[in-house]
């Protein structure tokens, strides 16, 4: 990971936690708390900030991983943290960082694997870190949910991770999985099956025109799975607005990517786009157009603040 999604310890929320109850359903405070966690997971090549981070959350302990794979056919790194407490164990996955190619490689593999009708970039990432759903899946049956999260390429792969773990001998079935611009991870084939056991209890939230949450497309043959809850651009999120089934939506539209096309030759032009946000490149992000700047993880903590 890079300094294009890492945090300084001190913008991190002292409170992220505070309204945590993994005994709940879906909560506003559940979702912050798993969004927070999975920002925590783009700073695997910051254990400082992890070290700095997890304490004040109510982590007893929190491990890192990093896999990765350079061999140009399947190119990927997959990091994330398995995090633990007294009341839950989390599962969080890093989403996209643009300073690292093998997590770009990975998002425009878009093949589905003809035996799980998933994306093969995808597919080819999480395995790779088996063995770590594994430890989290023993971890979590010393009587504690598990909860599996991710922002973006992140939230594909917890998906992924969520439907391995519940496959699983003496599987520990999560508990809840919550998803962040989150892209399609499969097909219809995948999707039934997934949301068969995992849907209704999988929590996807798309913050305004995040173009992310709407790729691939459904004309590809790839559809989303779990419950959607949306909100728009610079609003909050309010659970009331959850629909009641799985859903498909959001979709991909032609005036959104002329909005992104639009965008992109407004900054040529000198227009600033968006409002700034945190870290050392938080002003640069002025400069994106509106669907990629709805898609940054600070816009979808933002609209779960308390």
């Amino acid at each position: 990971m890079s300094i294009l999604v890492e945090l300084p310890p001190q913008l991190y929320s002292p409170v992220a936690f505070a309204a945590f109850d993994p005994a709940s359903g879906f909560s506003i405070g559940n979702a912050r708390a798993m969004m927070w966690f999975s920002q925590l997971a783009y700073e695997t090549g910051k254990p400082g900030t992890i070290a700095e981070v997890a304490p004040v959350w109510g982590f007893t302990a929190v491990t890192p991983f990093v896999r990765r794979n350079v061999a140009i056919a399947a190119s990927f790194e997959t990091c994330g943290l398995i995090g633990e407490r007294p009341d839950a164990v989390v599962l969080a996955f890093a989403g996209t960082d643009p300073a690292v190619w093998e997590t770009l490689a990975t998002d425009i593999n878009v093949r589905l694997t003809a035996d799980r009708d998933t994306h093969i970039g995808f597919q080819s990432a999480l395995d790779a870190v088996r063995p770590e759903i594994g430890q989290a899946v023993r971890q979590s049956r010393q009587s504690r949910p598990l909860f599996v999260t991710g922002h973006s390429l992140g939230g594909a792969l917890a998906a992924l991770a969520a439907q391995h773990a519940d496959g699983l001998p003496d599987a520990a079935t999560p508990r809840a999985v919550y998803v962040y611009g989150m892209p399609r991870a499969g097909g219809v084939r995948f999707s039934a099956a997934y949301n068969a056991t995992l849907g209704p209890f999988t929590y996807r939230l798309v913050h305004g025109q995040d173009i992310v949450a709407r790729v691939p497309m459904s004309g590809l043959g790839y559809r989303h799975v779990g419950r959607v809850l949306a909100c728009g651009s610079g609003e909050r999120f309010d659970a009331a607005a959850l629909s009641a089934a799985v859903t498909d939506e959001p979709q991909f539209s032609k005036a959104l990517l002329d909005g992104v096309v639009g965008g992109i030759a407004g900054v040529f032009r000198g227009h600033i786009l968006s409002p700034p946000g945190p870290g050392p490149v938080g002003p640069l992000l002025r400069f994106l157009p509106q669907a990629i700047r709805d898609h940054l993880p600070d816009r979808y903590y933002g609209a779960l603040a308390g």
